[in-house]
Parts: structure tokens; C-alpha cells; sequence
């Protein structure tokens, strides 16, 4: 690395996890690189989410669903209160 524009490229494409062995000749290679980069943990991370969000839905229709977390919930209870005290000195 010779300047501070290679090292502040490099460090967005590892952070972005690309990490490529691509190399841009021109600042504005690498800035289009880099929103590119962007741009794909973007769309990434929305599907990720469109995903998650059908799952939960599915699992907030089911009845087994509240009666599990009512349960959960019960037992957590109980374990707390089954804690000891504590007593400050």
C-alpha cells in the first residue's frame, strides 16, 4: 500500500467482507466498487429480513405458538422466584 486512499478502499471492501483480489485502477473505480459492495449487503440483508418476517408471521398464526410462550414465560417465573434473596450487608 502506498497511500491512504488504497488503505481506506482495502478497509471498506474487507468490512464489507468482498475482499476480493480485484483491484480498481482509479478512485472512481473503487468508489463505485465500494457502493456496489454496499449496495449488496443491502439487498442481502432485505431478503434476509423478507425471510425472517414470514417465518414469524407463520409462527405468531399458530396456537401452539402462545400456548409454548405462555409456558415459557411460566417457567421463567418460577425459576425467579424460586432465587435466593439477596441480602445486603
Amino acid at each position: 500500500m502506498n497511500d491512504y486512499g488504497t488503505a481506506l478502499w482495502l478497509t471498506g471492501m474487507l468490512m464489507s467482507t468482498i475482499a476480493s483480489d480485484y483491484f480498481p485502477k482509479t478512485a472512481q473505480g473503487q468508489v463505485l466498487c465500494f457502493f456496489l459492495a454496499l449496495c449488496a449487503i443491502g439487498v442481502c440483508g432485505y431478503l434476509t429480513a423478507t425471510l425472517a418476517t414470514f417465518f414469524v408471521s407463520q409462527d405468531a398464526e399458530s396456537d401452539r405458538a402462545e400456548i409454548a410462550a405462555t409456558q415459557s414465560i411460566q417457567a421463567v417465573e418460577t425459576e425467579i422466584t424460586a432465587l435466593p434473596r439477596f441480602k445486603p450487608a
